[in-house]
């Protein structure tokens, strides 16, 4: 290895710019994290970009439950008109509207300080797309 050279250990964290792994550093009191492309954010950052991150993936399994409870809704009505027994696809869609009913109540509900407040305040940071 060349002289000066870092080896961070990796924190587990993945970056919200890329996915990569993210490594810790300390500059002074400051604490950021870098990730093996480059990326670079505060802790601050960090913990705001995190939190969008969840509430997107939350957003996104309602999305699919919701989608799932339409797919069984219709697969009931075609069974039902060929004279099938739909009773299956009636359960199924009446559990993927119980789940999101509970996943809508959590992104319903109210964060810390560090949730969507935070999230807003912090600059320098917005979700990819």
């Amino acid at each position: 290895m060349t002289e000066g050279y870092t080896l961070n250990r990796p924190t587990g964290l993945a970056c919200p710019e890329c996915g990569g792994v993210m490594s810790s550093e300390h500059i002074g009191t400051l604490l950021q994290f870098r990730c093996h492309i480059g990326h670079v954010l505060t802790a601050e950052t960090m913990l705001a970009a995190q939190f969008t991150m969840v509430e997107t993936k939350i957003a996104a399994c309602l999305a699919s439950l919701s989608e799932r409870a339409e797919l069984c809704r219709q697969m009931s009505e075609t069974a039902a008109a060929q004279g099938q027994d739909a009773a299956s696809y009636d359960a199924a869609r009446q559990e993927a509207l119980d789940r999101a009913k509970v996943i809508k109540e959590l992104l319903e509900s109210e964060w810390l300080a560090t949730g969507r407040d935070y999230a807003k305040d912090v600059k320098g940071w917005a979700p990819p797309t």
